[in-house]
C-alpha cells in the first residue's frame, strides 16, 4: 500500500507541474513564452519583442524555448513602429480580455498597465519600454516572427512587411535551440 501511495503522490506532483505550465498564453503573460520573447529581443538587439499566442503550440508549454512555436522555421525580423503603433498593437492584444485570443501578445522590453473594465481599443493606460514611458511619436524596433511582421492574426491593420527593417537571417528554432527558461513577473498589469 505504501508503494501505491508513493506512486500516487509522484503522479500528483507531476500533474501539478504540468498545470503550472498550462497557463493560457492567449490571455496573460506566460513564463516560458516571455522567456522566448526575451531571447528573441536579445538576439535582435531590439527595443522590444512581440510573440502572438496564435504562433505558439496549444497545450502546456515546457521550458524548451524552441519547442513552443507552431512554426519554428519562421525567421526573426525587426519591425520599426511608432509609439502610437505599439500602443495600437497592445490594444489589439487586449481587445478580448479576459477571454483568450490568438492575437494576444507575449512581450519583452515592455510593461503594459491596462484597465479590464474599459471598452476594447481604450484599455491601455500606460506603457513602459525599457524603463521609459512610451512616446507616441518616437520609433521603436520590435523583434518578432516573420509571419507576425507580415501582419498575421489581424496585425496587418497596424503594419505589414514593408515595415521590416532587418532580418536576423536565422530561424526561431536556430536562435532558441538549447535555451530554456521562465520569466515569472507579468508584463501586463491589470487595473480595475
Amino acid at each position: 500500500m505504501t508503494k501505491l501511495k508513493t506512486l500516487l503522490a509522484m503522479l500528483c506532483v507531476g500533474c501539478l507541474a504540468a498545470l503550472a505550465f498550462a497557463q493560457d498564453v492567449g490571455s496573460d503573460s506566460h513564463p516560458v513564452a516571455q522567456a522566448a520573447a526575451d531571447a528573441i529581443r536579445d538576439a535582435a538587439g531590439a527595443d522590444g519583442a512581440f510573440i502572438a499566442a496564435g504562433l505558439l503550440k496549444d497545450g502546456p508549454l515546457n521550458g524548451d524555448l524552441a519547442g513552443i512555436f507552431q512554426y519554428p522555421t519562421d525567421e526573426i525580423v525587426v519591425v520599426r513602429l511608432t509609439g502610437a503603433e505599439v500602443r495600437q498593437a497592445l490594444e489589439r492584444s487586449l481587445s478580448t480580455y479576459p477571454s483568450s485570443s490568438r492575437s494576444f501578445l507575449q512581450l519583452s522590453g515592455l510593461v503594459v498597465t491596462f484597465s479590464a473594465s474599459k471598452p476594447a481599443e481604450s484599455r491601455v493606460l500606460d506603457v513602459v519600454v525599457d524603463g521609459k514611458k512610451l512616446d507616441a511619436n518616437a520609433t521603436y524596433e520590435i523583434a518578432m516572427p516573420e509571419s507576425l511582421a507580415r501582419g498575421a492574426l489581424g496585425y496587418f491593420r497596424i503594419w505589414n512587411s514593408s515595415r521590416i527593417v532587418r532580418s536576423l537571417d536565422t530561424t526561431i528554432e536556430a536562435t532558441l535551440r538549447g535555451k530554456t527558461g521562465e520569466v515569472r513577473e507579468s508584463r501586463y498589469i491589470v487595473k480595475p
